[in-house]
């Protein structure tokens, strides 16, 4: 692994580029492009491909020969789908074989469905409920609960499927505070949290601590992601910075009291000397990132703040703000549980780290690492 990275940093080197800016240029955080040339990290496809790409060399002379470990190329027929269309690079499909050979289908990258339900509530007894489910005891004990804002939680729900795990994760769309309310009142196993602490700097710790109080629990990192202004394509109102968002006549999305996005534009409004009662669209909330970019890309609002997966998704423009651990925290007690430890079990695998990285953008060299205990 270290003779892959230096093979990248003579490579990059060689055309005096900085880590900042190839990083950029490959769209991956510097933390990951540093990961990948210290040897600690090896990267998906995709990441190789454009990074290679960036250098002008090619993925074998980077990084040899992909190991079995992570992703691998495939040939395929390509119809583009429902809607017939001209492949292009990043585009996300399924992928099967039909007749004898494979095919890749065009997927959307984030999409309406209907959600599976284990039940459906026929009475209510103050703060008890009687459910009419057909899912059996054992289906229920083998259900992970999350709370958090992650939108690759569903990744983690498909790998746990491929792999015929006995647990079933559900995903409960939600703040960081709000997550660490769920947790604290038992309403789910784990909370995802991006809050950083004003005073220190430092990520999650301090908000765990004041929600869990005495209470023994666990962190362990997911993964690091870039946090930052979603503008619509080609950015017609150039929109540079924080600043810009106090403009007579430019509309923003905001996400809910609690989230971590709404805590970092609190803070550079404040910066900029911006009073958020002349920010058009500040009571604009929606519940996700995903959502964020939604409300841009169908034009109920001109920015908002997200992670680069919320913009990437939207073919949006993406102005970076800050780099951000999002880690995942659970009561101690429940470290031996199948569900938790199922999620540990995909957390330590390289190649569920190498999917997120691929699929998401985020940087994963430190998936799995307990945080605190």
């Amino acid at each position: 692994m270290a003779s892959i990275g230096k093979a990248l940093v003579d490579a990059r080197t060689a055309r005096d580029l900085t880590q900042t800016e190839l990083a950029r240029r490959a769209g991956i955080s510097r933390q990951a492009l540093g990961a990948i040339e210290s040897g600690a990290y090896h990267p998906g496809v995709a990441i190789a491909l454009r990074l290679a790409r960036e250098l002008g060399t090619t993925v074998e002379s980077l990084f040899g020969e992909i190991d079995d470990e992570a992703s691998t190329l495939v040939e395929a027929s390509w119809s583009g789908g429902a809607r017939r269309s001209i492949a292009a690079a990043q585009t996300r499909v399924a992928l099967a074989r039909v007749h004898g050979k494979v095919v890749a289908v065009a997927q959307p990258s984030a999409h309406l469905t209907l959600a599976t339900a284990a039940g459906v509530v026929q009475r209510v007894r103050r703060h008890r409920v009687d459910v009419c489910t057909f899912r059996l005891p054992g289906e229920i004990d083998s259900t992970l609960l999350m709370s958090g804002c992650d939108p690759a939680v569903t990744i983690l729900v498909d790998w746990l499927a491929r792999r015929r795990s006995p647990i079933h994760a559900i995903a409960i769309p939600c703040s960081s505070r709000a997550a660490l309310r769920a947790l604290v009142e038992g309403q789910a196993h784990v909370a995802g949290v991006h809050l950083r602490d004003q005073k220190s700097g430092e990520y999650n710790l301090a908000p765990i601590r004041r929600a869990l109080g005495n209470s023994r629990s666990m962190v362990v990192n997911f993964a690091r992601w870039e946090l930052g202004l979603a503008t619509a394509p080609g950015n017609p109102l150039a929109i540079h910075s924080f600043a810009d968002l106090g403009r007579p006549g430019l509309r923003i999305v905001n996400r809910e009291d609690g989230a971590g996005a709404r805590a970092a534009l609190d803070a550079a409004l404040g910066e900029a000397g911006i009073n958020p009662d002349r920010v058009a669209g500040y009571q604009f909330e929606v519940g996700g990132h995903l959502e964020v970019g939604a409300a841009i890309a169908t034009g109920q609002a001109d920015a908002g703040v997200t992670i680069r997966l919320g913009a990437d998704v939207y073919g949006l423009n993406f102005i970076p703000h800050r780099d951000e651990r999002y880690d995942l925290v659970f009561m101690a007690d429940e470290a031996d549980s199948m569900p938790v430890k199922a999620m540990l079990d995909a957390l330590a695998s390289r190649r569920f780290a190498r999917e997120i990285s691929q699929l998401c953008g985020y940087d994963t060299a430190q998936m799995g690492q307990v945080v605190i205990s």
